[in-house]
């Protein structure tokens, strides 16, 4: 009976650790960060700049500075997006381009591009890849780049 009694209460206890092991990791995963502390792979971007290549550098020029479209670089593009998140500019992306096919591309090909707009902006890259999810992408805001 104690042998029993012992196991229920190693068994609820490591359930409790695994939960609590969880729910850290739930809260560290939705605290909001900057693009600055590296939110994208360089192998990213570098994916995001072939795709790029095909589907927008038509429209919004080989250096993302312009062409018929508003440029992705520079003081303007920071003026305009600064107070929104990543997750908000993969939105705008994903909901209106390509201008003439919107919504073709992939989760993981827009969050591409995105990383190559942050590479573009001089935001470092990091260890991990920008996730096509805008919920988590959300979480990660602009601030100036160094």
């Amino acid at each position: 009976m104690l042998f029993r009694s012992m196991n229920r209460f190693i068994a609820s206890a490591a359930t409790g650790v695994a939960l609590a092991c969880a729910m850290s990791f739930v809260v560290q995963a939705a605290e909001p960060r900057s693009a600055k502390d590296g939110a994208y792979t360089a192998a990213q971007a570098k994916r995001g700049a072939s795709i790029y290549a095909v589907k927008c550098e038509t429209c919004h020029g080989p250096q993302l500075t312009a062409g018929e479209a508003p440029p992705l670089t520079g003081e303007g593009f920071m003026a305009n997006w600064s107070t929104y998140s990543v997750g908000d500019l993969y939105e705008k992306i994903r909901n209106t381009m390509p201008a003439n096919d919107a919504k073709s591309l992939s989760a993981q090909e827009y969050a591409d591009i995105v990383a190559l707009i942050l590479s573009a902006n001089r935001y470092p890259a990091g260890e991990a890849e920008l996730p096509g999810a805008p919920e988590r992408l959300k979480q990660i805001r602009f601030e100036a780049a160094k």
